[in-house]
Parts: structure tokens; sequence; C-alpha cells
């Protein structure tokens, strides 16, 4: 499965205010809740593929 699947996966099991709420990473400085990652995340953006690898990294997926 590739990376940007798996975390549309849990994204889906993960209850909205968490999504709303929680910062899952930081890039640059700059904090992102589980909503602001999904955005980039499918937008397919430089900082969607920073967050992925990140999240790779850390364990998240």
């Amino acid at each position: 499965m590739d990376k940007k699947a798996k975390f549309m996966r849990i994204f889906a099991n993960i209850p909205d205010k968490i999504r709303k709420e929680d910062v899952i990473v930081v890039v640059d400085d700059n904090p992102y809740t589980w909503n602001a990652a999904m955005i980039e995340i499918k937008n397919d953006s430089d900082l969607g593929k920073k967050i992925i690898k990140k999240l790779e990294k850390t364990g998240i997926i």
C-alpha cells in the first residue's frame, strides 16, 4: 500500500474532534492537524510530500 493511501485509511478512522484539534506533525516549525495534513496530502502539494515523509519517519504511517 502506498503511503498516501495508508494515511487516508488511518485518517478515515480518526474521530472528527481529534482531526480538528490534535497536531500530528510539525514541518518547518509549523504545526499541522490531521485535517490540515489531509488537505495538503490530498492535493499532492510539496508540503503534503514533506508531511508524508515526516509521518513515515515518526512511525505514524
